[in-house]
Order: C-alpha cells, then sequence, then structure tokens
C-alpha cells in the first residue's frame, strides 16, 4: 500500500488529547487517524 503524507491544522487541546491516547495505547498518531476514517468510510 502506497502511503501519502498530508498536513492538518488542528486544534492544539485536541492534539495534545489525541498524543496522549496513542502513547497509551502504543499507536501512531497517523496510524490511529487512518483507522478512524476508514472506520467512518464503511
Amino acid at each position: 500500500m502506497v502511503r501519502k503524507t498530508t498536513s492538518l491544522k488542528i486544534d492544539e487541546d485536541l492534539w495534545k488529547k489525541v498524543k496522549i491516547k496513542c502513547i497509551k495505547e502504543g499507536k501512531e498518531i497517523s496510524e490511529y487517524l487512518e483507522g478512524l476514517l476508514k472506520k467512518d468510510l464503511k
């Protein structure tokens, strides 16, 4: 699978919460966001 690089503008407080969640789950933020996008598109 080819992966594309992108840039996002996200609220700073939301970004911090996502970063903490990903650290706790041992995931990369990109992996987490990709999972959310796939789930939403089903």
